[in-house]
């Protein structure tokens, strides 16, 4: 047989400790050769604990990862995720009140295979139900406190999209016992030395004397993206201008009971940057996400203060700083960056996690190549591209297409200068036409045109539909078809589920 694959992860955290629960589950079924890893973490690193949130792609990398979802569930504190509630996002609220639109997760609903937006729009924006409403039954479902499952349904499986709520911190150790109970190698040192040889890392040094090789090391030390920029050769493509928030300021509230528990994330905008209440078993997760050009470190913790009902003094908290971007070079040499030292866009859509487990799934393509001697570099570089330019891109529409011109972040964020040009063609596009499949350039991007319309009409986008729209005599009878197939399908996810409370009961009696 074959000597086994060596690979090396330098960092732990979610991004180290799930590549190697993921690579160890599934590599060596790949390759039909062992698979041999060593996870390096030096004692007592902090992680950054934002991303507590994730979207429904993490089912399907967690069921990769050979990992049972009740005891996932039970162990690190997660509750289930259906969407989003963004308030205060279109309008400014001491202007025109509050106000709020719904992200949902899962498909749209269609009448007979065709989608119905194109009437939607034809009707007088006063006789307009809003479109998360109109289109989805999961607003409803998440806002009545129903799960979006049952007792019956398989793993990973109900009766409507979902992914978690979770906490980062037990997810991390959760999986680290897990990889460590399957064989992986665990070394509690710091790395003092990186040996070279042009762009591949010839070996590392611990500061116990220990040097180490292997077949491809994984970089997950952060920030400080310790091993992909040993060299200072890897260039940073910084986003700071697109999305301005780059720091947080994050506390948590204690859940009386499972009562408390709401099975979607809700995202409140502020005076420069935006809010996350996120709910887990035993607590919430709060966290003020802003730019510090706009606004300082006193005032965000303040307006975090009056959010959580609790004096400043008296909040416990702490502050990140967050590099908005990404780094050139993603794959360099026989080095792999993963997580933070990849990059990062900030948590507004929870695609912290999501980018972790992407460069997972694209490892798992493009190892088994690499180790046959092929460059493939280049190809897995510009998939990663295009995801942090692509994700960049829906992050910006939730901004620049806001209303509000109280302060200057939100004038600035609508600044066409500060607008991708992708998005500015796309927009421009969709002031005629609705956003289609044929919009997007890759089959595996994080959002798709479904997700971009629920934030663009959720907005208040007031594009007219005009290129392709069917004759206005229809408009009455396709509205009507809709609400028959919404009706139906409400009635069957209320019978098909259980409120999250009753579940996450049962659950903490198994």
């Amino acid at each position: 047989m074959d000597r086994g694959v060596r690979i090396v992860i330098v960092g732990g955290g979610t991004a180290g400790w799930l590549s190697a629960a993921f690579l160890q589950n599934q590599l060596p079924h790949t390759l039909n050769r062992p698979v041999d890893i060593t996870v390096v973490e030096a004692e007592d690193i902090p992680t950054v604990g934002v991303g507590e949130a994730t979207i429904p792609s993490i089912r399907q990398t967690l069921a990769a990862c050979g990992i049972e979802e009740h005891v996932f569930l039970e162990t690190c504190g997660a509750t289930f995720k259906q969407g989003i509630e963004f308030i205060n996002w279109r309008d400014d609220p001491k202007e025109k009140g509050a106000n709020s639109y719904f992200h949902p997760f899962g498909d749209q609903i269609s009448v007979a295979g065709q989608d119905a937006t194109w009437q939607w729009l034809l009707l007088p924006p006063d006789q307009r139900t809003p479109y998360a409403e109109q289109f989805s039954v999961q607003a409803e479902i998440a806002r009545s406190g129903h799960s979006p499952k049952n007792f019956r349904d398989k793993p990973y499986d109900g009766a409507l999209a979902y992914a978690y709520h979770l906490d980062a911190g037990k997810l991390a150790q959760f999986l680290k016992t897990l990889s460590k109970g399957r064989g992986a190698q665990h070394k509690v040192q710091k790395v003092v030395r990186i040996d070279r040889l042009g762009e591949d890392i010839d070996a590392i040094h611990l500061d116990n004397g220990e040097r180490i090789e292997a077949d491809l090391f994984i970089d997950c030390t952060g920030f400080a993206a310790k091993l992909i920029n040993s060299d200072e050769q890897n260039d940073f493509k910084s986003l700071s201008d697109i999305l301005f928030v780059d720091r947080a300021v994050v506390t948590r509230v204690e859940n009386e009971s499972l009562a408390d528990v709401i099975g979607y994330t809700k995202s409140t905008a502020q005076s420069a940057g935006w809010i996350w209440d996120i709910a887990l078993q035993d607590r919430r997760g709060v966290g003020h996400v802003y730019s510090s050009r706009y606004v300082d470190d006193d005032a965000a913790k303040a307006e975090l203060a009056v959010y959580v009902n609790q004096p400043v003094d008296a909040m416990e908290s702490r502050m990140l700083k967050m590099r908005i971007g990404y780094h050139g070079q993603q794959w360099r040499g026989n080095c792999v960056a993963i997580g933070l030292s990849s990059g990062f866009l900030e948590p507004l859509e929870s695609t912290g996690i999501y980018l972790i487990e992407m460069a997972n799934w694209a490892m798992l393509e493009f190892v088994p190549r690499f180790l046959a001697g092929a460059q493939p570099q280049g190809s897995y570089n510009r998939i990663l591209h295009n995801h942090y330019d692509n994700i960049a891109d829906f992050l910006k529409m939730h901004y620049c297409l806001s209303n509000r011109r109280d302060t200057a972040f939100w004038r600035d964020n609508c600044d066409p200068k500060t607008i991708p040009q992708s998005l500015q063609d796309n927009l421009k596009s969709w002031n005629a036409a609705v956003p289609s499949v044929y919009d997007f350039n890759s089959t595996t991007q994080c959002f798709s045109a479904t997700n971009y319309k629920f934030v663009l009409y959720g907005m208040g986008w007031k594009g007219d539909g005009s290129v392709g729209s069917a004759p206005s005599r229809h408009v009455g009878r396709m509205m009507e078809e809709l609400a028959k197939r919404r009706a139906k399908l409400r009635e069957f996810v209320l019978r098909d589920t259980v409120p999250n409370m009753a579940y996450f009961e049962a659950l903490q009696k198994l």
